[in-house]
């Protein structure tokens, strides 16, 4: 990758990671794991996940879902998430388009 393209990259992660979002989702994520009630939530779902389709998965993950932060955070995660695919698949053509290649030497 040429010297342009990775001084590119560089600004749009610093970009990125100062975005309101992204600053937004730090803060959902402090939040989120200060809540013991929703902790302990979390853990039990997280034992229950061999089995997604009990009734307790179920339940518990209707209450985790229910609670505005961890909605928010998912959303905004996914929204992120998205962007970020976006912007591989763009740099991905531009690698592609200017022939350079990852040699493994």
């Amino acid at each position: 990758m040429d010297l342009e393209l990775i001084e590119k990259l560089d600004q749009l992660t610093k970009i990125f990671n100062n975005s309101e979002e992204v600053k937004k989702l730090q803060k959902l994520k402090k939040e989120i794991y200060a809540n013991e009630n929703l902790k302990e939530k979390m853990h039990l779902l997280n034992k229950e996940k061999n089995n997604i389709y009990s009734e307790e998965y179920l339940r518990l993950k209707k209450e985790i879902l229910s609670i505005d932060s961890v909605r928010e955070f998912k959303k905004i995660e996914n929204d992120l998430f998205l962007l970020s695919l976006s912007i591989n698949k763009k740099l991905q053509s531009l690698i592609d388009e200017k022939g350079c290649h990852h040699e493994n030497n």
